[in-house]
């Protein structure tokens, strides 16, 4: 299931004796199963974190886990997560070759209205919602253009996010071919932003063009995603 309540606030959590670590993971996990809303994460220090809806949240959680693990357990200060923005369009619009030199993208960054993100924050605009309609709202609310409103690719991060990625482009040849490699780069992208790997909010990312290589073989994902990728980073 997808929630439209975001975990804002985070916690690390500790056992005081290193023996009762296992226990510590266990009870993470269950805690997992209990509350959908929790995030359960783990970074590549070895800290653990979870994440809530609100202070009040993380509270009940971290009271849930010391109940399930039975040992003591010690929290740190809670951590609000950032995130990435820009705002001011790309000044020029940005080039990426390929690693094997035989396909270019070409991106451009631009902020988005906030209205549109917190209509997209409270799902009333959103993937699956009809092409048409959609395209009514971001044309009459937002000053968008028919054909780009009715070509976006994605939303991200994880698909629901308050980013899009737009296909600008007229007439390219294979350019659906490429399509899911560029949109994996977006999800990354989006999910760890080029300034400080944090998740960004309201960059719409649009495609202005590609020149693409005719053999399937030279425009593989290992091609295309990292230079799609640096584009977007660049723009």
């Amino acid at each position: 299931m997808k929630y439209t309540v975001s975990p804002v606030v985070r916690i690390s959590v500790r056992v005081k004796d290193q023996s009762n670590l296992q226990k510590l993971v266990d009870s993470l996990d269950k805690l997992r199963k209990t509350d959908p809303l929790a995030i359960i994460s783990h970074t590549d220090e070895g800290e653990h974190i979870i994440a809530g809806s609100g202070e009040l949240h993380v509270e009940i959680l971290y009271n849930d886990l010391c109940d399930l693990a039975g040992v003591e357990v010690l929290k740190d200060d809670p951590i609000v997560s950032y995130m990435e923005t820009i705002n001011a369009k790309s000044c020029e619009t940005c080039l990426a070759k390929s690693p094997n030199k035989h396909n270019r993208i070409f991106m451009t960054a631009e902020p988005m209205a906030e209205g549109l993100v917190e209509k997209i924050e409270k799902a009333e605009i959103f993937p699956s919602q009809d092409a048409k309609a959609r395209a009514k709202v971001l044309v009459n609310e937002y000053e968008w253009e028919d054909d780009h409103a009715r070509k976006i690719w994605a939303f991200g991060p994880e698909g629901t996010g308050p980013n899009l990625f737009v296909d600008s482009t007229k007439a390219i040849q294979y350019l659906i071919e490429i399509k899911d490699h560029c949109v994996s780069a977006f999800q990354e992208l989006s999910r760890a932003g080029p300034l400080a790997f944090e998740e960004q909010r309201g960059v719409r990312y649009s495609l202005w063009d590609a020149t693409l290589h005719t053999d399937s073989i030279h425009r593989g994902a290992n091609q295309i995603s990292p230079a799609t990728r640096n584009a977007m980073m660049a723009s």
